[in-house]
C-alpha cells in the first residue's frame, strides 16, 4: 500500500500543498505535472520520506527507490565503481557492464560527467534494483534519445512486473502510449486525472 490522505506541507507561512489525497497502491505509471515551483518535487520528497509532512497521513508498506532531480554523488569516484557499489548494496541482478554499454556512459570520475551522463548514472542506480515503487523527479533532463528510449523500455518492464512508478515531468509525451495516470499540481492543490477509456472522444483525451 502507498496512499496519502489530507497531506499538507508548509514552510513557515508558505503552503506548498494542502488537502492532498492520492492512492498509489495500484501498480501503474503515475505522472506529476505542473510548472516549476508548483510543489511536485516537495510532494515526491514527502512521499519518499526525505522531507517531513506538516499534516495528514502517509500509509506505506513498500520499499521505495527515490531519485531526486538533483543529487550528490562522490565526485572523485568513477561511474562504474559507484554503480558497482550501489548494485552490491541492493543485490541487483543486472549485468552492470551491459548497462554501462547500453547507456553509453564513459567511465570517468563522476565530477567529470556531463549532466546527461549524470542522469544516466542516476537512472541505472534507481531503476535497476529490486524495489516495490520507483519515484523519479525529472528523469528526462539532459538525456539523449537513446537513453530516453531505454528508460521507457525499462518502465514498461517494471509496469509488467506489477511495480509502481511515479515520475515528475515537464513533458509527458514520451509516455503517452502507456496511458499513465496524470496528477496535476497547481497552486498548492492536486487533481488526479484517471486514464481515459479507448471509446472516449478524441477531444477529451488530453492525458492519453
Amino acid at each position: 500500500m502507498l496512499k496519502v490522505v489530507d497531506l499538507e506541507k508548509k514552510y513557515k507561512n508558505h503552503v506548498v500543498f494542502q488537502s492532498v489525497t492520492i492512492d498509489f497502491s495500484n501498480p501503474n505509471l503515475y505522472i506529476l505535472q505542473g510548472i516549476n515551483g508548483s510543489g511536485k518535487s516537495t510532494l515526491l520528497k514527502v512521499i519518499s520520506g526525505i522531507v517531513y509532512k506538516t499534516n495528514g497521513n502517509i500509509y506505506n508498506d513498500l520499499k521505495i527507490s527515490y531519485l531526486p532531480d538533483k543529487y550528490n554523488m562522490p565526485k572523485l569516484m568513477k561511474a562504474k565503481l559507484y554503480l558497482k557499489q550501489i548494485f552490491k548494496l541492493n543485490n541487483s541482478k543486472y549485468n552492470l557492464d551491459e548497462l554501462i554499454s547500453m547507456y553509453q556512459i564513459p567511465n570517468k570520475r563522476i565530477g567529470e560527467l556531463s549532466k546527461g551522463n549524470l542522469g544516466k548514472v542516476g537512472i541505472i542506480s534507481a531503476l535497476y534494483t529490486d524495489f516495490d515503487c520507483y519515484i523519479l523527479d525529472e528523469p528526462l533532463d539532459g538525456l539523449d534519445e537513446n537513453s530516453k528510449h531505454l528508460l521507457k523500455e525499462k518502465i514498461i518492464e517494471l509496469i509488467n512486473d506489477k511495480k509502481i512508478i511515479i515520475l515528475s515531468l515537464h513533458n509527458k509525451s514520451l509516455f503517452n502510449e502507456l496511458k499513465p495516470i496524470i496528477i496535476d499540481v497547481k497552486d498548492g492543490f492536486i487533481k488526479v486525472k484517471e486514464r481515459k477509456n479507448k471509446n472516449e472522444k478524441k477531444e477529451n483525451s488530453d492525458i492519453s
